[in-house]
């Protein structure tokens, strides 16, 4: 009864503003480190044709605490609005299907953004930072990423 007082006041705390989700799920995940059985290679698979109205994303990787926020979190960075999400869990291995539409209520069609999409999904599913979040305000549509032969990266911008 103690643990369900717990989560109750842990969940009061972030829908009241006193706490930040990301902060709540790193504080109760930085002292556990499980061994993983095996590797999911993170993957992202972006359809316009499974669906009359929505583009299609399927993320697969391996799961982990707050994996879910942080996937949604950068859809929602994308400017994306998800209508529908299909979370199934295989063990240790997670596949999501997210329907999601831009802010016009129309797929994505461009593949320059469905690149940026899949890129942006990797890196969080590889629990990298995502540094085109840190710097870019919420909202904004991350530019895309080249590299150049030394192999740093550099956004379009900058080439």
């Amino acid at each position: 009864m103690r643990r369900a007082a717990n989560i109750g006041k842990m969940i009061e705390d972030v829908l009241s503003g006193k706490k930040r989700l990301p902060e709540v799920i790193a504080s109760r995940t930085k002292h556990r480190k499980r061994n993983k059985a095996f590797t999911v290679p993170p993957a992202v698979t972006i359809s316009n044709s499974l669906s009359n109205k929505f583009t299609v994303i399927e993320v697969e990787c391996l799961d982990r605490t707050g994996l879910l926020s942080e996937v949604t979190a950068v859809l929602s960075d994308l400017s994306l609005d998800i209508a529908s999400a299909h979370i199934t869990t295989f063990g240790e291995k997670v596949i999501d299907t997210f329907y999601v539409t831009d802010l016009v209520g129309q797929k994505v069609t461009n593949e320059a953004r469905q690149s940026n999409i899949v890129a942006r999904l990797k890196a969080v599913m590889s629990d990298e930072a995502d540094e085109m979040r840190d710097r870019m305000p919420s909202g904004m549509i991350a530019p895309q990423h080249t590299r150049s032969v030394t192999g740093a990266k550099r956004t379009r911008a900058e080439s």
